[in-house]
């Protein structure tokens, strides 16, 4: 993980595009001057007034697909054009977390040159939070940092230079956007933990300092209070400058009470912004600055009189009803330094008015945060940042967290971790398929043909019956198949025909297939496609993971999926809530997952009018094919790049990943019995099985199975693309924009 501690560089003051020639240098833009006034962020040009400049912001990390963020990779190239679209956006602030590599501030400089209204800057240091939990007490690490700090103060005055060291950006810092830096955020979400066990190990004495005070603060906030003090004062002395300050927050350590929190360490101890004030010396300011989210902790749910809020709009918001108490109980100026919500496949928690982490389209995920800012400046804040620019493939989630390689996340694209797709600016595989019926994308696939006709039922619906074709895909998100009929005539009948895809990884050998269909396959995992709201995925019982790591809670016959039933294939479910009891009430909220191996039917294509980024199956009648893309997340694989999955889990645990060599992939339609079209059972045939046709083809019951072999990669190769949620984005920051704020 990208840290901020190295070393302070040796004075060296370029020219502002970094370029070590004649052109222009820093000191020759203009002269601003940042502070925080009474309602927010203030800047003055030159020798005018000061005028209220209100955030409309994106948080910026530092990893892209194919590297951790430690490796400080994203390329001069790339942070111009991300900072061209971000101007696009109506984005005035962007803000960074840790000191990036050279190129970020020479693309800022650039920008600001080349354009009328300047991009700022939000900067901050970081100090993971494994180091602070290690250190238990946060003053311990005070050394460490403070040198940050001064790192960071030195990169964007342009004056020093870092010397590599692994974790961390490095090179001649030379470009000074000192002009554009509207104020630091410094540190991370404060573990209560760390918060308490610095309370506990230290006098609580407050903190005078010279530019910041913490009179009468707890140890925490007077160390903190200390930490800004130095910072200011270092930029104070070597630069002459001061800018607002601030550190992070979030709704764990507000200052607020929540009784019906049911978490105790979500609301055990506090760290209060307005414990930190600004002395007379010192008039750029402070501010709070607070990560809010609308679906977690659990008292955004459970309080009534934030379920209950009425906003600006006259509708019930929870989440501008935390906001409207948090503002009303700080002094200070309030900027929302992180808000969103992805458009992940997968979720991992609920939000009781549908703002969920997780499962949204992309443009559903557009409407929420523009919503979510309007929430944000009707409670008058300072603004807000938008987490995040661009989706990142190296993170991980709780539900989800125990079923992949951490040492690979980056490597491939997880679309059912919602960590990962929090972005504006999606990163797709270069090879995908657009699931929307396109032969061409399908030319390089592995495919198998029948080796024999199908049954004649002469129900009407035999060409429909009949597979002409399997074809198999893959990429750095998904296992793609098409199969292919000889005639859909305008839409498949459902209640007709259903098709069967039987996937298998573990080379377990033949199992009789669920559904009633008298057949077996090598399967792990089953796809029935029975039409919308009728297709989904299942999974052997003794491979399912989830049994394996939430069974307990989720109150599962865990022996039933140690030593499962001929036949029987369970659902694929998700957990999102382990449960709880909120006090106060005592009502006892219990275990709840979903069932995510659901299929939705749609046009996978970002450049049909018609996408929908959660589609998992197209149907084409034009082409005579139906397209399923199934995340690789749902067939238990730990690492597709390196084709590991999942091992004995039941006998040597989550983390014994298994190479395989190959997919076994078998298809077959057959008609689901009357009545029972719902549940997808077949209908007896007077036949070796109860299928109408199988692809490749099979004998004596038993499915024969294509076999593919997915590519594997060291480097994922992949696309940029501004998500649908970025034109609403674009639409909320431009509305306010024009309203002057």
């Amino acid at each position: 993980m990208a840290g901020a501690v190295g070393t302070a560089g040796c004075g060296l003051r370029g020219d502002a595009d970094g370029s070590g020639g004649d052109g222009p240098g820093a000191g020759e833009g203009p002269d601003r001057r940042f502070r925080v006034g009474d309602d927010g962020f203030e800047v003055a040009v030159d020798d005018g007034e000061f005028v209220p400049v209100s955030v409309r912001g994106v948080n910026l990390g530092m990893a892209k697909p194919g590297r951790f963020p430690g490796e400080a990779a994203i390329t001069r190239a790339e942070y111009d054009r991300w900072l061209g679209m971000m101007g696009e956006l109506r984005v005035n602030v962007v803000r960074v977390y840790t000191v990036h590599p050279p190129a970020f501030y020479r693309a800022l400089a650039a920008y600001n040159r080349s354009h009328a209204e300047p991009i700022y800057v939000l900067h901050g240091n970081w100090i993971g939070e494994e180091t602070l939990r290690e250190a238990g007490d946060a003053s311990s690490l005070s050394a460490e940092f403070d040198r940050s700090m001064r790192q960071v103060v030195d990169a964007v005055h342009g004056a020093t230079t870092i010397e590599p060291e692994p974790g961390y950006a490095s090179g001649t810092y030379d470009a000074d956007v000192s002009d554009a830096v509207l104020g630091y955020v410094v540190g991370i979400e404060w573990p209560p933990a760390v918060v308490r066990e610095t309370n506990r190990t230290n006098d609580a004495t407050g903190y005078d300092g010279e530019f910041l005070a913490a009179p009468d603060a707890p140890p925490f906030e007077a160390w903190l209070a200390a930490r800004l003090d130095a910072a200011v004062a270092y930029e104070a002395s070597e630069y002459d400058a001061r800018r607002p300050a601030a550190f992070t927050n979030w709704v764990t350590t507000d200052p607020l009470e929540h009784p019906y929190e049911p978490f105790v360490n979500e609301d055990a101890v506090s760290v209060d912004p307005d414990a930190v004030v600004a002395t007379d010396a010192y008039d750029a300011g402070t501010f709070a600055a607070y990560h809010v989210y609308p679906y977690y902790p659990p008292l955004l749910n459970e309080t009534p009189e934030y379920v209950n809020y009425v906003d600006h709009r006259g509708e019930p918001n929870s989440y501008a009803g935390y906001l409207n108490d948090l503002v009303d109980a700080t002094d200070h100026p309030l900027l929302v330094a992180e808000f969103g919500v992805p458009s992940s496949r997968g979720i991992a928690q609920r939000d009781v008015h549908g703002r969920d982490q997780g499962r949204h389209t992309e443009a559903e995920q557009g409407e929420i945060l523009a919503a979510m800012y309007e929430d944000i400046r009707e409670a008058d804040t300072a603004g807000g940042v938008v987490f995040s620019w661009h989706d990142e493939w190296f993170k991980r989630t709780w539900n989800l967290a125990p079923f992949s390689d951490p040492n690979r996340r980056p490597f491939w694209s997880n679309v059912q971790t919602p960590e990962q797709r929090f972005g504006l600016l999606a990163f797709d595989p270069a090879d995908a398929v657009p699931l929307d019926g396109s032969p061409g994308a399908w030319a390089d696939a592995t495919a198998a043909t029948p080796d024999r006709d199908p049954l004649r039922l002469g129900d009407g619906a035999d060409a429909a019956h009949e597979l002409t074709a399997v074809r198999v895909a893959s990429d750095a998100a998904y296992l793609n198949v098409r199969l292919e009929l000889a005639d859909l005539d305008g839409g498949p009948d459902w209640d007709a025909t259903n098709y069967l895809l039987a996937l298998g990884t573990t080379d377990s050998g033949a199992r009789p297939l669920p559904y009633e269909a008298g057949a077996a396959a090598p399967a792990d995992f089953v796809v029935r496609l029975g039409g919308p709201d009728r297709s989904r995925v299942t999974v052997h019982p003794r491979y399912d993971a989830f049994a394996y790591e939430y069974g307990a809670g989720a109150g599962l016959d865990l022996d039933r999926y140690r030593d499962p039933e001929p036949g029987e294939f369970a659902p694929l479910r998700l957990v999102i809530n382990r449960g709880y009891t909120v006090p106060v009430t005592d009502e006892y909220v219990p275990f709840e997952s979903v069932e995510t191996g659901r299929l939705r039917y749609g046009n996978g294509n970002p450049e049909s009018p018609d996408y929908d980024s959660l589609a998992d199956v197209h149907v084409s009648p034009s082409n005579d094919a139906i397209e399923v893309r199934l995340p690789w997340a749902l067939l238990n694989v730990a690492d597709p790049s390196r084709r590991r999955r999942l091992g004995d889990f039941w006998t040597e645990g989550l983390d014994a990943y298994e190479t395989f060599e190959s997919i076994d992939v078998a298809a077959a339609s057959y008609v689901p019995a009357d009545g029972t079209a719902d549940g997808g059972t077949a209908r007896p045939l007077d036949a070796a099985t109860n299928l109408a046709h199988a692809v490749p083809g099979g004998s004596d019951g038993a499915l024969r199975s294509l076999e593919f072999v997915p590519p594997t990669w060291d480097r994922p190769a992949y696309t940029e693309r501004l998500k649908e949620s970025a034109d609403a984005v674009a639409d909320v920051f431009d509305r306010y924009a024009r309203r002057g704020d």
